[in-house]
C-alpha cells in the first residue's frame, strides 16, 4: 500500500507539470500581465481538472468540454507510473500472492494515493479565475483508475493477476481474444478520425493562418494558443468520425456540419476552426463517406475469424464479431461523450457531436460490416462443405475374381 500511495502521488503530480509548467512559462514571457504567478498556477490547476473530465466555471460561464488529447497524456503519464508500480510489486511478492496484493493493495493504493493530490490541487483552484465543481475530485480519479485497466485488465496475459482472468474465464472462451480485438478496433476509430480531421486542416491552412494572425499575440502567447488547440485536436477526431458516421456535428447551437450540408453558421476566431467548410449543400455522393466505418466494421469481422478457431459453431462465430464490433464503438461512444460540452453561453453552451444519432449509426454501421464478413465467411464454409460431400463417391469394390490364389492379405 506505501509503495502504491505513492506511486499514484507522483502520477498526479506528473500528469499536473504538464499543464502548470507551460502556465508559468507563459507568464514568464508574458511581461505585460498583470496578475501574479499563483493565478497562472490555479488556472493550470482548472485546466487540470478539465482534461480530467471535469468541468470548470468562470463566473457565469461553465466549460466543460474535455480536450481529448490532454486527457491522452495524462493516462499516458498515469500508465507509466502503474506499469512500473505493478511490474516491481511482482516480483517483490513473487506471482503466488501477486494476485491478492494487486487486488488489495495496488489498486486501491495507486487511486487514493492519486485522489490526495487531486484534493490538493483543487486547493489551488480557490480564489483564482476558475474552479471545478463540487464532485471534481472524485472525478478526477477517472485517469487513475483507466491507467490500471491499461496495465492490468489483460485477460491473456500471464503478468495479469489472477483475479482479472478469472473474471473472463466466467464469459465464453472467445472472450479475451474479443476484448483485445475491440479495443483496437476502437483506436482505428479514432485514428481514422484524426486522419480526417488532419488532413482538412492541412488542405486548410492558409484560413486557419488568416484567423491566426489577427490575434497580433507575441511568441509567448501564440506558444500558448498553439498548445490548446493542439489539445482539442482529439475532439475534432471524434467530430470527423462522426461526420463519416452520418449524424455529422456541431460547433455552436444552430450549426450543423453532415454529409448532406454543411452550415457552420457564426463562429468563434479559433484559428482551428478556420478548417471547417464553408455553407453549401453536398451531392448525395457524398454519403458514400458512410462506407468507412463498414469498411472497419469488416476489417474487425475478419480479424476476429482469422484470430479465433469455432469449429463449425456459426452462432459462437457471430456472436464473438458482433461483440467485439460493439465494444469497439461503445469505447468510441464514451469518449466522445467526454469530448462534448459547453465551452461558453448561449450559442456556445453545446459543441460536439449528437450523441445518441452518432451511437446508433456507428453501431450499426461497425457492426452491421463485422456481421456482414462474418456471415459470408460461414456461407462460404457452409458451400464448400457441400460441394466436398457432393463431389466424395463410394469407393468401387475391386472383382471378387481379380487376385484369386495370390495368397497375399492386408495381414500378410
Amino acid at each position: 500500500m506505501p509503495a502504491a500511495l505513492r506511486a499514484g502521488a507522483l502520477a498526479a503530480v506528473g500528469t499536473w507539470s504538464v499543464v502548470v509548467l507551460p502556465a508559468l512559462v507563459g507568464w514568464v514571457a508574458a511581461p505585460e500581465t498583470s496578475v501574479g504567478w499563483f493565478s497562472a498556477v490555479s488556472v493550470a490547476s482548472a485546466i487540470w481538472f478539465l482534461g480530467h473530465g471535469q468541468s470548470v466555471g468562470a463566473g457565469a460561464v461553465s466549460i466543460s468540454m474535455t480536450p481529448l488529447l490532454l486527457l491522452l497524456v495524462f493516462v499516458y503519464v498515469a500508465v507509466r507510473w502503474a506499469r512500473r508500480l505493478a511490474a516491481t510489486e511482482r516480483l517483490r511478492v513473487g506471482t503466488a500472492d501477486w494476485s491478492r496484493v494487486a487486488q488489495w493493495g495496488v489498486v486501491p493504493g495507486f487511486v487514493i494515493g492519486y485522489g490526495l493530490v487531486s484534493a490538493v490541487i483543487a486547493l489551488f483552484t480557490l480564489g483564482g479565475p476558475a474552479t471545478p465543481g463540487v464532485a471534481a475530485v472524485i472525478g478526477s480519479l477517472l485517469v487513475p483508475v483507466a491507467a490500471l485497466g491499461f496495465v492490468l485488465v489483460r485477460p491473456d496475459d500471464e503478468a495479469a493477476p489472477a483475479f482479472v482472468r478469472t473474471w473472463f474465464r466466467r464469459g465464453p472462451t472467445w472472450l479475451p481474444t474479443v476484448w483485445r480485438t475491440g479495443w483496437r478496433g476502437a483506436g482505428l476509430l479514432l485514428a481514422l478520425g484524426l486522419v480526417v480531421a488532419l488532413v482538412r486542416l492541412v488542405a486548410s491552412w492558409s484560413a486557419v493562418a488568416d484567423i491566426q494572425d489577427q490575434y497580433g499575440a507575441n511568441v509567448g502567447a501564440l506558444v500558448v494558443i498553439a498548445l490548446t488547440q493542439l489539445a482539442l485536436l482529439g475532439n475534432t477526431a471524434t467530430w470527423a468520425l462522426s461526420f463519416l458516421a452520418g449524424p455529422g456535428f456541431q460547433v455552436a447551437i444552430g450549426s450543423a456540419i453532415t454529409p448532406a450540408a454543411a452550415q457552420p453558421g457564426l463562429l468563434p476566431l479559433v484559428p482551428v476552426l478556420g478548417a471547417l467548410p464553408q455553407a453549401a449543400d453536398y451531392p448525395a455522393m457524398m454519403y458514400a463517406v458512410l462506407l468507412a466505418p463498414v469498411l472497419l466494421g469488416a476489417w474487425l469481422g475478419r480479424r476476429v475469424d482469422a484470430q479465433l478457431e469455432f469449429f463449425g459453431n456459426a452462432r459462437a462465430r457471430l456472436a464473438a464479431t458482433a461483440t467485439a464490433a460493439a465494444l469497439a464503438v461503445a469505447v468510441v461512444v464514451a469518449v466522445t461523450a467526454l469530448g462534448n460540452g459547453a465551452v461558453g453561453v448561449d450559442r456556445l453552451s453545446a459543441v460536439g457531436v449528437p450523441l445518441a444519432a452518432f451511437a446508433a449509426a456507428l453501431l450499426a454501421e461497425v457492426v452491421g460490416g463485422a456481421l456482414l464478413v462474418a456471415g459470408a465467411l460461414v456461407l462460404r464454409e457452409r458451400r464448400q462443405e457441400r460441394n466436398e460431400a457432393t463431389t466424395e463417391e463410394p469407393s468401387t469394390t475391386a472383382d471378387p475374381d481379380s487376385g484369386a490364389g495370390s495368397g497375399t492379405s492386408a495381414t500378410d
